[in-house]
């Protein structure tokens, strides 16, 4: 009796070792995307026509450029728009598109305006408009003020900020 359990498993692990060597996987291929990454990426724009004055700068912790060249993808980045008051955006992450020259900021943003800092949960630069905009809500906080609102444009050119609605106020003295 013991004989034939010791031959019914010796042939059931041959046959599991055939079957084992016999079985090919099937390759599966994966699409690979072309990526290259940088770590302390910068890009500085200069206007041409004011002998070469620096418009605006975008520094990121991380840099990864998908295949395409149509976009880069930053990781905590930082943007300084030169102007006669300096604007500095910051955000956990963002999406830098290169035709456009627009910039998508994500969760945590914050934008210092000489001190007073305006934060929100996204937002969206455009360079060619000169506007950065948002639909979330905003938070506006000087050291006499704090305003609340949903939504917000900014003209850099004409350095003016419009909250859009359900706008709320407090000022100090």
């Amino acid at each position: 009796m013991k004989i034939k359990i010791l031959v019914a498993l010796l042939v059931v692990f041959v046959i599991a070792v055939l079957v084992m060597m016999s079985y090919k996987k099937s390759e599966v291929k994966y699409p690979m995307y072309k990526t290259s990454s940088i770590e302390g990426f910068s890009l500085i724009h200069k206007k041409s026509e004011e002998g070469g004055k620096v418009k605006w700068e975008l520094r990121a912790e991380n840099a990864t450029f998908p295949e395409g060249n149509k976009e880069i993808i930053l990781k905590y980045l930082t943007m300084v728009i030169h102007h006669d008051r300096e604007f500095i955006l910051k955000g956990g992450s963002g999406v830098y598109y290169i035709q456009e020259k627009n910039l998508t900021i994500n969760k945590p943003v914050e934008i210092d305006i000489e001190g007073d800092k305006l934060t929100t949960d996204s937002l969206m630069w455009s360079d060619a408009k000169g506007l950065v905009t948002t639909n979330d809500a905003i938070r506006f906080k000087g050291k006499n003020f704090t305003i609340e609102g949903i939504g917000f444009t900014a003209s850099i050119q004409d350095q003016r900020i419009r909250i859009l609605k359900d706008v709320k106020g407090v000022f100090y003295r």
